[in-house]
């Protein structure tokens, strides 16, 4: 199921409501008992020491919970005597924790974090990498993986596909259809939105509309319905309308007097018929970007080089080089490339935030840049509220200009008067939109302007950017708001910036192929990284699957054995013989054996499959 309705209509308070962060003012939240919920919103704050895998595992309370009590039980083994009462105790007591574990799979877990992260991009190295090191981008992936990895019946995502590239957006759909568990879906993605549900939910101020069928089937019922209350109003206005000129017509005639009476009370009874308002779908915001004229240069990068030292190795790692771009007046330019290539730092490079290792970058004379990033609230004063901020950057606009231009990014009414601190990272970001839009430019960056957008009021940042005068570079993963917008790409890949020399239109005809098989090889390549050759890779391989095979003999040899002294404990005869102690730590340690035999199987398993399974 998915979730629509304009910024602001109350989709993420409904998320919170359910999962039991907010209360209801009025009215209750009703759950059946065996409801399990996972809900995915705001990124959580990660210890940036912690490596992604660790950190998605910790995200899931049972296996949260699992660890705590296995630490506890640890530490009462160091201190509890083998020959004490408190040791039969002890015993019981881990054996009814690795019970809750067996039920819940959660030595299997890890196993299914790493598939996880794997189908969100991250790679076999990734996973040991600590979250410090990784993009606001990657954060919201974690954030998702542990969404996805937490027990739950019902699943409720709010603006998931944020900062996913279109391989990572197909798994997550195959993934949402393939569990067969219910889910609920906030998203202003429509190709993503039509790939995973049925069924559509309008929340709108009157109430909620339930809709079976596809976005531009819910679109076109939405319209039908506008028609029908629009003549239905009319025909009411007419009727009205000659009902009331009839009894202004006899009001003074006293043999009319009754009649007219009787007139006026059955159209004071008459339920009144609203004017239908212009439904939010069919609305066109437009507003305009402020223009400053500007020379036929309005930047040139030559010959630039820049790279960051790696924060496990301490050596230099190139992001691109010997890379040339000239910026023209007018230019409307896309940058392309997969996750990871460096995009946002090559824009933030551009803009003199980061400095060149070599190259030179030239402003033309008259150049007035405009940037909007992928991070909140780093320029918000969080004591103010919205029509205050706006008056803070522009004090020459008056009260209603400040509250049309809020309007514009889905601030309507009293909304504008709420406090920056309150703000979600979505109303974050078109507050810092609307500024943007009154701010004198000729050359504007956009880092991922979609994100958080509601259809509505991207089509119509789409149309204004159209007609912005100036010039443009935009980094986005919203193919539908590039075409018809971008004249000229660029691609950054491998370190290598080129220039296209084609629209963004072109480029999804001819070159999307090319970065698509780029990607993958870069893929393949972290895989077999370690690996000096193709046939040291096979003969990988072939010991991966002599070790598989070798693990799962043991393990059923194991597992044998563990039925075995199982079924000796539940003899109340065994504990009077003086070598139970002996028989419960070869239990313990069997089953201790099965769990590091078990994990090395998942790992060598992952690993196969990676390589492309079985030869």
């Amino acid at each position: 199921m998915a979730l629509v309705g304009p910024n602001g209509s109350g989709k993420t308070t409904l998320f919170q409501m359910a999962s039991g962060k907010m209360k209801p003012e009025t009215g209750e939240v009703i759950r059946s008992k065996n409801t399990q919920l996972s809900l995915f919103q705001q990124i959580p704050e990660f210890n940036p020491n912690a490596k992604v895998v660790d950190t998605v595992l910790d995200g899931n309370h049972l296996y949260r919970e699992y660890s705590a009590k296995r630490a506890l039980i640890e530490q009462r083994f160091e201190t509890t005597e083998s020959d004490s009462p408190e040791f039969e105790i002890l015993l019981h007591d881990q054996n009814e924790l690795e019970e809750f574990a067996h039920s819940h799979d959660l030595h299997g877990l890890e196993a299914k974090a790493k598939k996880i992260l794997s189908g969100l991009g991250f790679s076999t190295l990734d996973f040991e990498r600590r979250t410090k090191e990784f993009s606001p981008g990657f954060h919201h992936r974690i954030g998702l993986a542990i969404a996805l990895l937490n027990p739950h019946n019902l699943l409720l995502l709010d603006e998931p596909t944020n900062h996913l590239d279109d391989k990572t957006k197909d798994w997550l759909a195959d993934f949402l259809i393939s569990q067969n568990q219910a889910f609920v879906l906030v998203t202003h993605d429509p190709e993503f939105l039509n790939k995973t549900v049925t069924t559509i939910v309008e929340l709108n101020p009157t109430g909620v509309f339930e809709f079976e069928g596809t976005l531009e089937e819910f679109f076109e019922a939405k319209n039908e319905i506008q028609e029908k209350l629009k003549v239905q109003f009319e025909k009411e206005e007419s009727y009205l309308k000659s009902r009331l000129e009839w009894v202004e017509r006899f009001r003074a005639q006293a043999t009319k007097a009754r009649q007219v009476q009787s007139v006026i009370k059955r159209l004071d009874k008459r339920e009144k018929v609203e004017n239908p308002e212009e439904s939010f779908w069919n609305q066109k915001p437009d507003y305009e970007f402020q223009f400053v004229s500007s020379s036929n240069i309005i930047l040139r990068l030559e010959n630039g080089s820049f790279s960051y030292p790696d924060k496990n190795t301490g050596e230099k790692k190139q992001i691109f080089s010997k890379a040339e771009l000239e910026i023209s007046a007018g230019d409307k330019i896309a940058l392309v490339g997969p996750n990871g290539a460096g995009k946002s730092t090559l824009m933030r490079c551009l803009l003199e935030q980061h400095k060149l290792d070599l190259g030179s970058l030239y402003y033309g004379p008259k150049t007035k840049l405009g940037y909007f990033s992928q991070t909140h609230g780093e320029d918000l004063d969080e004591s103010l509220n919205l029509v205050q901020t706006v008056q803070k950057k522009y004090p020459e606009l008056s009260d209603e200009r400040a509250r049309t231009l809020l309007g514009h990014f889905a601030f309507p009414g009293d909304g504008v008067f709420k406090s920056v601190k309150h703000l979600s990272g979505g109303e974050q970001s078109r507050l810092r939109l609307s500024l943007l839009v009154q701010q004198p430019t000729n050359c504007i960056f956009f880092d991922e302007p979609t994100n958080h957008l509601d259809i509505v009021i991207r089509e119509a940042l789409k149309r204004s950017l159209a007609e912005y005068p100036g010039s443009l570079l935009i980094i986005s993963h919203d193919p539908d708001f590039l075409k018809g917008l971008c004249n000229r790409t660029f691609q950054l890949s491998s370190g290598v910036l080129k220039n296209l020399n084609c629209s963004f239109d072109d480029y999804l005809k001819f070159h999307k192929e090319d970065e698509d098989e780029v990607t993958q090889l870069a893929a393949k390549e972290k895989k077999v990284e370690k690996k000096e050759s193709t046939t040291a890779s096979k003969n990988r391989r072939k010991k991966l699957e002599k070790e598989i095979l070798e693990i799962e003999n043991k393990l059923e040899r194991l597992e044998k054995n563990r039925k075995d002294k199982e079924e000796l404990l539940q003899d109340p005869e065994f504990f009077k013989n003086r070598s139970f102690q002996l028989e419960m730590d070869t239990y313990n340690e069997i089953k201790k054996e099965i769990a590091n035999l078990t994990s090395r199987w998942e790992i060598a398993t992952i690993e196969l499959d990676e390589m492309g399974g079985a030869v």
